[in-house]
């Protein structure tokens, strides 16, 4: 038996089987290699190359065989069985075999030479150009412009350049300016070092996006704008298929450019969308176009439908986490009575905290970051009304997130429901640094300083800042606030008439400037006037009232949540430190439960004189 065996091998030799297998295998690794770099080049289907695999892998059985049954002969082929064994045909056929495979090694090196030299970059995104940032690493992503002939790609636009801002912020020493800063600037014609200025950043990442049918071109450039200097930029041209690619490629070539100390695995998965799912990922970043466009319109039926893009994506994928803690999001304001997107829904508050606690649930069983876990579990605790371990894990979650802003105003609401001075100052402090960079934070500064007794502070870093902002709304409101809460009254009356000219002001904000001039008549026209106007913000309402020194009528305004079984949605007023929770027994029961000592409400120095 072994001796057949070897008679086998043997005649496996001299038949040639073989090198014809050697010379198949090297000719088809070469035919791969030129497929899978020229068909990028060539604008073919990705799955030429595996279409040219498959194919060699079906013929190497037939090769194989065709080497053993037949034979090259100067007459042409044979069969084997055909040809004398004395003859000199196998060993030239393998000599002609051998010199095939040598002239196949010689191509392939030739061409890795010339595929290294001058064909690797071509239709790939070239070398990150590393600057040193220096301590300075701050940024800001501007709104995509939408090139598209028909301006179709707009939500598109902006959903991908918040999806490239939202993972820059997760990286620990990398400032990026929020949203709702940068986003100021869609459409706008300011270049780019006034853009930059303006926003307190070093560096500046714009784009475009033009959509062809299925294909689309999304152009990014970091530019520092020091000097204008371009520090990378890429041209990608890809199908719509490819679009999660684009995101997660320009966030970390991006994070790299800037230095980040992150080690690359750690990077490379922070910037991770959290689905490969274009369908899911196309919804959720429509989700984030129509909320950024419900910000800046304060037209909230876009806010509704942005939720509605949310829920798309959490039907399609349903390990998105991402999607559900944005649809979670959505409950949570509409539970929160005292925020302006509320009324969106007709459902009872027992419904929209089911609703809450589904999706927030889902945010975190499919969470893939341990991070983005604790972020959901503090905003669940908060709904919650679990105080102590919300405010824990807001402190865990910003040690890893430290730039996130929203989290810090977070973090500082529930040390106000709290009455937790100390978390409430280190957020505090912190909003107050990142607003010398973000005008974001700067108003969330400006806007909690005075609970805190830093009314003139505040006031001052408003002013400040409106030197640099003059036609942010949120600040000029906060600032006149805390202007009022520091008996400025002149200076609330001078910054009064520039928001009053620009934008009518707000029914709350002509009461306090009315209430501190005296002038109670007034206020009470603007609570009439208020009261008749359809879907009135109850907030508005008390917060007049209470100006007003009625706070029976105050009280009883509120009585409406004492009863609904949703605690949380009265507790959203312990955020007002004027407001009393004493006549509301669900709430007592609450801050006793939490071992919260809340200290007297303190008094409006503002407040309209009596009758």
């Amino acid at each position: 038996m072994p001796l057949i065996g070897m008679n086998f091998f043997a005649e496996l030799k001299r038949r040639n089987v073989y090198r014809v297998a050697i010379a198949y295998s090297i000719a088809g690794w070469l035919l791969l290699q030129f497929a899978s770099t020229f068909v990028p080049i060539l604008g073919l289907p990705e799955w030429v190359p595996r279409l040219i695999f498959l194919l060699l892998v079906i013929g190497l059985v037939p090769t194989v065989i065709a080497a053993w049954a037949l034979e090259l002969t100067p007459e042409g082929i044979k069969l084997e069985k055909n040809v004398d064994r004395n003859e000199t045909e196998t060993v030239q056929t393998g000599r002609k075999l051998n010199f095939f495979i040598i002239g196949t090694l010689v191509l392939i090196i030739v061409f890795l030479i010339v595929e290294r030299v001058f064909i690797a970059n071509v239709g790939e995104p070239p070398p990150v150009t590393v600057i040193d940032a220096g301590p300075n690493k701050t940024i800001a992503v501007l709104p995509f412009a939408d090139l598209s002939k028909d301006r179709s790609q707009e939500w598109f636009a902006d959903g991908l350049a918040e999806e490239i801002l939202n993972a820059l912020a997760r990286t620990p020493d990398l400032m990026v300016s929020s949203r709702t800063s940068a986003f100021t600037y869609k459409g706008s014609d300011k270049d780019i070092s006034t853009i930059a200025k303006e926003l307190g950043v070093a560096h500046i990442l714009e784009g475009s996006i033009r959509g062809t049918g299925k294909r689309i071109r999304v152009t990014a450039q970091l530019i520092r704008a020091a000097d204008g200097f371009h520090i990378w930029s890429q041209t990608y041209d890809r199908d719509l298929e490819d679009v999660i690619g684009i995101q997660e490629d320009v966030a970390l070539r991006i994070a790299n450019a800037l230095q980040t100390t992150m080690d690359p695995k750690a990077l490379q998965d922070m910037v991770r969308v959290g689905t490969r799912s274009v369908r899911a990922y196309q919804a959720y970043i429509q989700g984030l176009s129509l909320r950024a466009r419900s910000f800046r319109t304060s037209n909230w039926q876009f806010y509704l439908e942005s939720y509605e893009q949310f829920e798309e994506a959490r039907r399609i994928e349903p390990r998105f986490a991402v999607a559900h803690r944005e649809s979670a999001d959505y409950w949570k304001v509409q539970m929160n009575p005292v925020r302006r997107q509320t009324g969106l829904t007709d459902l009872k508050p027992p419904e929209m905290r089911d609703k809450f606690r589904e999706r927030i649930d889902l945010a975190i069983e499919t969470a893939k970051d341990s991070i983005e876990v604790i972020g959901s579990r503090a905003q669940r605790a908060t709904v919650g009304l679990h105080l102590r371990n919300a405010i824990r894990f807001f402190q865990e979650y910003l040690e890893a997130r430290p730039h996130d802003y929203q989290a810090w105003n977070n973090l500082l609401v529930v040390a106000l429901l709290a009455a937790d001075r100390d978390a409430g100052a280190i957020a505090l402090a912190e909003l107050k640094a990142a607003g010398e960079f973000d005008r974001v934070a700067a108003a969330m500064y400006v806007g909690n300083g005075y609970r805190f007794g830093k009314a003139s502070v505040a006031a001052d870093y408003g002013l400040k800042a409106l030197e640099r902002w003059p036609n942010h709304t949120g600040i000029s409101y906060q600032t006149h606030r805390s202007l009022l809460w520091a008996m400025r009254v002149d200076e609330a009356a001078t910054l009064f008439a520039r928001i009053n000219q620009n934008d009518s002001g707000t029914a709350v904000t002509r009461s306090r400037q009315a209430c501190a001039e005296g002038r109670r008549d007034d206020v009470l026209r603007i609570l009439e006037d208020l009261r008749r106007a359809d879907n009135h913000s109850l907030a508005d309402e008390w917060l007049i009232l209470m100006m007003l020194g009625d706070k029976q009528a105050a009280t009883e305004l509120l009585q409406v949540f004492e009863s609904n079984g949703v605690t949380y949605q009265l507790a959203s007023w312990l955020s007002y430190h004027t407001f009393d929770p004493g006549p509301f027994p669900s709430l007592m029961q609450m801050l006793q439960q939490e071992r919260v000592k809340r200290p007297p409400p303190a008094e409006i120095p503002f407040a309209c004189p009596a009758d």
